[in-house]
């Protein structure tokens, strides 16, 4: 059966890109900006603030056991809008906290609604979508987090500085209310007779793309499998780090403004790598790809430990950026360049699971390591060796042909 060409695609295209913008760059992005004015505020430490964000991404992992299992089951649109409805009302809850218990309990909340809403949402879609370009369309739309993190993080700042942190928070609320919960009423989950996948021309060979790869089963016996999940675990660790950036750079001595801005070069840094790691892992070896953008990690966080001038800062954190899109956006695509179409959500769902699970532990971490030393390098330090050892170990174990699916039956 024909069909003419949907561009309803790049209809799902542009919502996954405002979910990028608002979920990523704006939620997740910018809850290290409230760490010092909340600790000053209840007069306790900044790892006691930092628990919020630990039992944020514990709730998030755990969900992330059986998140890929419900998207495949539940009517996606009302799934997402849900999630996006709870998510800002414990934003907005946030205004009249007084205690402590308060942050940690709606950050659980949050936890639990981020994996389906925010992680997954967008790889699952653009996969179902996308069957040619994929690369380019994922770098393109996770790569906006980071632009929404640039444009969000000096705003929300500058709330917190003239206004206070309750206005920070109903500033947030607000956003993912009237921006993110009209955008997934929307969204359609997969195509059908009437909107084809991009790169499809008829029903039949979208079925066929649909029902090709690996179960979760299979893949556990694959090496590539725990490859990719030791890579997600150590740079999510790194990407639970990010929170404490503009804690480090105050604590060296340079105003909170500055710390929001070298977030902001790292944001920016981290656009433009999520945008060309995808463009380039659908033009060239994987593995020739990995190796800069993993030097690229590796290099700005020790320019984060040496450096001290705040222009040098905001560039170091530009080309730290540049690494961040093996988590995001390298690690997805691979994950269905390897193991297919077949179980995507539910082996995504699993390795994110181990990436969630590492930045709770970061988050916390870090906090922990500044109090006791009063300073982030050594947590700075493991950033940079983590970047080495995802390399290593996908190098070891990445398939030579590029969008070739073995044959799960020779398993």
């Amino acid at each position: 059966m024909k069909n003419k060409k949907s561009i309803y695609p790049w209809w799902v295209f542009i919502a996954t890109c405002l979910i990028s913008i608002i979920g990523f760059g704006l939620l997740v992005n910018t809850i290290g900006l409230f760490f010092e004015p909340v600790s000053k505020s209840f007069g306790v430490g900044r790892a006691s603030v930092s628990l919020m964000g630990t039992f944020q991404n514990a709730a998030a992992a755990i969900t992330l056991l059986f998140a890929g299992k419900i998207m495949s089951k539940v009517n996606l649109r009302w799934l997402l809008t849900i999630c996006f409805g709870i998510i800002a009302i414990s934003m907005l809850s946030l205004t009249q906290a007084h205690s402590l218990i308060h942050f940690y309990v709606a950050w659980i909340i949050i936890g639990i609604c981020q994996p389906i809403a925010i992680t997954l949402s967008i790889p699952v879609l653009l996969g179902n979508w996308f069957n040619q370009k994929l690369g380019t369309v994922m770098g393109i739309a996770l790569g906006l987090s980071a632009v929404g993190g640039t444009l969000f993080n000096p705003i929300i700042a500058g709330i917190i500085t003239h206004h206070g942190w309750r206005m920070g928070y109903l500033a947030e609320g607000l956003l993912i209310l009237l921006i993110l919960v009209p955008t997934a009423l929307f969204l359609q989950a997969k195509p059908n007779n009437k909107h084809l996948a991009y790169g499809e021309k008829t029903v039949n060979k979208q079925e066929n793309i649909e029902h090709s790869g690996f179960t979760l089963g299979q893949a556990f016996k694959m090496p590539v499998f725990y490859a990719i999940a030791l890579a997600m675990l150590v740079l999510q660790y790194v990407s639970g780090s990010v929170q404490h950036i503009s804690g480090h750079i105050v604590n060296i001595g340079l105003p909170l403004t500055t710390g929001a801005t070298v977030v902001s070069g790292l944001m920016l840094g981290a656009a433009a790598g999520k945008i060309s790691i995808g463009y380039l892992l659908d033009r060239f070896n994987a593995r020739i790809v990995l190796f800069f953008y993993s030097l690229f990690g590796a290099i700005g966080w020790f320019g984060q430990i040496f450096l001290n001038n705040g222009n040098l800062l905001i560039g170091s954190a530009f080309i730290l950026g540049l690494g961040q899109g093996i988590c995001l956006v390298a690690l997805p695509y691979l994950i269905r360049e390897e193991f297919g179409a077949k179980d995507y959500s539910n082996i995504l769902s699993i390795i994110n699971m181990l990436g969630a699970f590492a930045m709770s532990i970061s988050v916390y971490v870090d906090g922990l390591l500044f109090d006791k030393t009063g300073s982030y390098n050594i947590g700075w330090w493991i950033n940079a060796i983590a970047f080495i050892i995802s390399f290593i170990a996908l190098f070891l174990t990445l398939k030579t042909n590029k969008h070739q699916v073995s044959n799960p039956d020779s398993i």
